[in-house]
């Protein structure tokens, strides 16, 4: 039967200039659909929707992150700190760098509105203060803005172009929360008794719909992009195991050249002496019968491997002589002396001679 979800948004509202808020419910969801749909849309929310901000600033006459500035009541980490919370809203999305400037006298006190910058380019909080010159002196920078997602280290931004540009950390990612519950619905108001609560709160440059729409656009491209799906690792898996099964099927039938088993009441023992009397072979295949229909304290075993034989339904020596020799060293109890012993006991009511 065919389930069609549904997704409705049932609260938009503006808190303050850079936060917008979106509550959307998910309906008609079976049990545990809610709890992997709320995670894979919180994890790509906030972590591969694309933002755009400051990633690099160069100063005139500063050439280091330790340098003082002249005049100037910030030093350059504060000053760092401050264009880091700048907010940017770029309209035209196809050119993902760009780059603005500042010249100012003091003294004055610096804001982001001071900034020069391109057209398609929207300081979303203005009014945030980057630094304060004190006297008279001349303040030019530049800064570089770039688009990515998630959030980058200063020490991890690649800036292409001038050398002189001092990185800064930039959170790109325009959601700045989300958060998910599940609510159990009565059997009698729908089958499909659960629904999906998401919120979202975004940074002011993409509306809470918005930003969802593009998660599910990035849900669908990622999963699109495997195309090949290998499984090396299972076919290394088919070939040991096949190769492990050749091995012990050499194995038992080399075993089985030393110890051949019965068949309707003649011992054929590849090892039994060609001068071998008539009596001595009636007396092998008598012990034999009466070996076989025995319990395992027949053989003569010790108690501690009787035990370990027991452990894996061992419990009668025609189980013991049906079990594949070359699997009973990896028994657990079990070791070379142990295997070596069974052997032994089975080559004296066997009568088999040692050509191993």
């Amino acid at each position: 039967m065919e389930i069609n979800s549904k997704c409705k948004c049932v609260d938009l509202d503006l808190l303050n200039p850079n936060e917008f808020y979106g509550h959307f419910v998910f309906t008609a969801l079976e049990k545990s659909e809610g709890t992997t749909l709320g995670n894979v849309l919180r994890r790509t929310l906030l972590s591969n929707l694309y933002g755009f901000r400051i990633v690099g600033v160069r100063i005139a006459g500063i050439k280091s992150e330790f340098a003082s500035l002249e005049g100037v009541r910030e030093d350059l980490f504060e000053i760092m700190l401050n264009l880091k919370e700048l907010v940017i809203l770029n309209y035209n999305i196809m050119d993902p760098t760009c780059y603005g400037r500042l010249k100012a006298y003091g003294p004055a006190i610096i804001t982001a509105a001071s900034l020069q910058l391109p057209n398609n380019i929207k300081i979303l909080n203005p009014s945030n203060h980057l630094l304060t010159i004190s006297d008279k002196s001349l303040i030019e920078l530049e800064i570089k803005i770039e688009a990515g997602k998630s959030y980058v280290l200063a020490k991890d931004q690649k800036l292409e172009g001038a050398s002189d540009f001092i990185p800064i950390d930039s959170s790109f990612a325009p959601i700045s929360k989300v958060n998910w519950y599940l609510k159990s619905l009565p059997h009698y108001i729908e089958k499909n008794n659960e629904e999906l609560h998401l919120e979202i709160y975004t940074n002011g440059t993409l509306l809470p719909h918005q930003a969802l729409l593009q998660a599910r656009t990035v849900i669908g491209y990622m999963l699109s992009t495997i195309k090949v799906m290998e499984f090396p690792c299972f076919e290394s898996y088919q070939k040991r195991k096949s190769d492990k099964q050749n091995l012990t099927n050499s194995q038992i039938s080399t075993e089985e050249s030393n110890y051949n088993c019965k068949d309707n009441g003649i011992v054929k023992y590849s090892s039994i002496k060609n001068n071998m009397s008539l009596d001595h072979i009636n007396e092998t295949i008598k012990n034999t019968n009466k070996l076989e229909n025995s319990s395992l304290y027949s053989l003569g075993l010790s108690t501690r491997i009787i035990k370990a034989l027991k452990k894996v339904n061992i419990n009668f020596t025609q189980d013991l002589i049906q079990y594949p020799l070359s699997d009973l060293i990896g028994i657990p109890g079990l070791g070379i002396k142990s295997v070596e012993e069974i052997k032994k006991k089975l080559n004296k009511f066997y009568q088999l001679s040692k050509n191993e």
